[in-house]
Formats: C-alpha cells, sequence, structure tokens
C-alpha cells in the first residue's frame, strides 16, 4: 500500500463513520405507517339495490422528527398519501345519507395531508394539509364505529365545506394545553376543498378565495370520576364566511354560518380483575334552521372492552345516530319525505393477530335519505384492519 493510500484510509474511516452516524440519526427520525382497510358489504334488502360491494383503502405515511435528526427541537413534518377504490356503496345501494362507510369514496389516488407542527412545551401551531377531524368534532369512543356519522357529525360537514376525508385543503391550527385536564384549540381552513374531480391528486396547493374560511375552535376538560373512571367532555363551535341560502325563502342569502357542538366520553365502570371496560359516548351538534338542511344531530353509544377473558384485546360496540332534517324540505314535492334518518350500528372487533383485526357488525338504517321511497335497509359488513 503506497503512502498516500495509508494516509487517505484513516480519513475514508472517518468519512465512513460519520455517514453510518448520519444515517443512524435520520432513521431514527423519520417513522413510517402503512396500513389496508376493507369492507364486505351484503344489503340484501336495501332502498335502491339487492347486491353485494366492496371498498378499500390504502394508507401510507411517514413523520419526520427534527429533533430526533439533530435539527431542531420541537419540529415535525407529515407526508400522507391515500388510494380508496372499489363501489360507493352508500349512493348505489343504500342511498343513506350520513353514508355508513366511513373509507366509502370511488377510485382515487392522491395526496391526503402534507403539513408541519411546532411544538414549544404546552403550545403548538400546524400548518398545512390537514384533516380537521384528526383534531376537531372527534370522540375517542365513537371512533370505533364505521358509519360516518360516528366520525365527524353530518350537523358540520353536511351544512358547510369541511377539510376532511377524503380531501382536506390547507389549514392553520394552534393549540394551548392550559393543564394536565385542560385543552384549547382553534384553526382556520380554506372554506371550500373541491372535490378530488376538481382536483385528483389534491397538489394545487391554490386557496379559492370565492370560497371563504372555516374557523373552529374546540375546549375539552379530562375528569377522573368515582372509582378512576376517566372522560373527557369537548364543546366547540364553527363559523363559515360564505353566503348560504335561506331555507324558507331561496331568494335570500345569509352572510356567514355557524354552530356548536357537544362531544363527552366517559368510562363507566372497570373490572379491577382483568382488563374489561365499559365506556359510553354522547355527541349532539346544532345549527340554525333559516341557513341549514340539518339543523341537529345527536347520537350516543356503549363501548365494551375485553369482553371474554380469553378475548382481552377484543370489543363490542352498539350505537344509535340521528340526523334531523329542517321542516322547511319536508313534505309533498319537496327535497325529503322524513323529518329525520336513523342509523343503529352494532360490531364486534375481532383482534387476530398484532397486525390484523376484523370486524364484522351490523347497521340499520332507518328512512334512508329521508325519502318515502326507500325502505328502512340492514346492511351487514365485514371490516378488515390490516397494519404494516
Amino acid at each position: 500500500m503506497n503512502t498516500m493510500a495509508m494516509r487517505m484510509l484513516p480519513l475514508l474511516l472517518v468519512f465512513t463513520s460519520c455517514t453510518q452516524l448520519a444515517l443512524c440519526q435520520l432513521e431514527d427520525a423519520f417513522s413510517f405507517e402503512a396500513s389496508y382497510v376493507s369492507d364486505y358489504v351484503n344489503s340484501s334488502k336495501s332502498a335502491i339495490e339487492n347486491a353485494n360491494a366492496y371498498m378499500g383503502m390504502i394508507d401510507l405515511a411517514t413523520s419526520f422528527d427534527t429533533k430526533a435528526a439533530r435539527l431542531w427541537s420541537g419540529g415535525e413534518f407529515y407526508f400522507h398519501l391515500e388510494n380508496t377504490h372499489g363501489a360507493t356503496a352508500s349512493a348505489d345501494l343504500v342511498g343513506d345519507l350520513q353514508v355508513f362507510s366511513n373509507i366509502d369514496n370511488g377510485d382515487y389516488t392522491y395526496l391526503y395531508q402534507l403539513w408541519y407542527k411546532h411544538t414549544w412545551r404546552r403550545f403548538s401551531i400546524t400548518v398545512g394539509n390537514h384533516d380537521l377531524n384528526s383534531t376537531f368534532v372527534a370522540s375517542d369512543y365513537a371512533s370505533e364505529y364505521i358509519n360516518s356519522s360516528f366520525g365527524i357529525m353530518p350537523s358540520v360537514s353536511m351544512n358547510v365545506m369541511v377539510s376532511i376525508f377524503p380531501k382536506p385543503c390547507l389549514g392553520s391550527i394552534i393549540e394551548y394545553q392550559l393543564s394536565d385536564a385542560t385543552n384549547i384549540k382553534a384553526a382556520v381552513y380554506e372554506g371550500d376543498p373541491l372535490s378530488l374531480d376538481d382536483e385528483p391528486y389534491n397538489t394545487s396547493f391554490s386557496i379559492n378565495k370565492d370560497g371563504g374560511y372555516l374557523s373552529i375552535g374546540e375546549f375539552s376538560y379530562s375528569v377522573s370520576l368515582l372509582e378512576k373512571l376517566e372522560g373527557t367532555y369537548r364543546v366547540g363551535g364553527y363559523y363559515h364566511s360564505n353566503y348560504f341560502i335561506d331555507m324558507a325563502k331561496p331568494t335570500l342569502e345569509h352572510k356567514g354560518n355557524y354552530g356548536l357542538y357537544f362531544i363527552a366520553d366517559q368510562l363507566l365502570s372497570k373490572i379491577t380483575t382483568g382488563r374489561s371496560s365499559l365506556g359510553m359516548f354522547v355527541k349532539f351538534g346544532l345549527a340554525p334552521e333559516d341557513r341549514n338542511e340539518y339543523p341537529f344531530f345527536a347520537a350516543a353509544g356503549l363501548n365494551l372492552y375485553a369482553p371474554f377473558s380469553k378475548r382481552q384485546d377484543d370489543s363490542i360496540g352498539l350505537a344509535l345516530a340521528s340526523l334531523s332534517i329542517n321542516k322547511q324540505l319536508v313534505g309533498h314535492n319537496k327535497p325529503y319525505q322524513h323529518n329525520y334518518e336513523q342509523v343503529i350500528e352494532c360490531f364486534y372487533k375481532a383482534t387476530i393477530s398484532q397486525n390484523i383485526v376484523i370486524q364484522p357488525e351490523v347497521q340499520y338504517i332507518i328512512n334512508p335519505g329521508a325519502m318515502a321511497s326507500n325502505n328502512n335497509t340492514a346492511i351487514g359488513l365485514i371490516r378488515t384492519y390490516i397494519n404494516f
């Protein structure tokens, strides 16, 4: 080995060690998530058509921690791609307003979320394409259910344009943890996210000024009641700046639209000798009748976790959701013939392995679409969750 090579060898070793160290640091900074969710639906007595249907959704997400990468503290970048495929079963089979599956979307591949979050102790700010329902109007217990109404309330999402699945839009969120028990957060989003038909890949990042803006705020309080029964209570409100047609006088427009909501998640009992527990959720949404098709929404449910001694990771749920129709729109020769649409959902969620969960369930929809021509509908559904 010549002299030059001897001199270069230590430098090469140092460079290799630094490179490996940097790669290890970057590896620690990245986290990856991949999942596949599918629904197989049977609607033998559906309102529109007797048929089976299949729907699927692929999620690929990665987050980058700036502190772990030795860049700066408190930073997180989040990137989320999504693909939905299969039937649009709610419209094609049932005709319900609340949409019985929360992955029902059709065939699209698109950017779902792309945002940056910075945290200073108890305060944080998030900017980018962001799913509002991942932060606001969300219930921990209700999230176990498949019907869309148990996610974001239709009294919010069906009255104003909202940055939610399947097409979130640009927004800015601030959050402050007042104490271990209390939290306050607020956000401003684009007023009209448009649709995936308008922006197929959701990558334009342009602001539609004609759509106005949506602002929302939420306060939450966590409390431990008798025998350490944890509960979280949320109250929130929103305002949309666009113009909205009067329900009684279509020639009249109202500047702005707004609403309030309340959510309670409460643990009711806990078996001290095992992992079994019983939890309850309640949701209410209210919006002014003069400018909203759906002025009131209510939902409640019970969840039993670890129902059997040998099935500690399973759960059972039973819930009811009711969406009210504006009385100005109900009647003969009007858009609706019923004052409400209701859904009853009952599920059993079985953990097969660390990566696979199967959720068979039944939904019974009363007055689908609030249309006289649609009969009450029973739906059998099997959902499969696969995490990689």
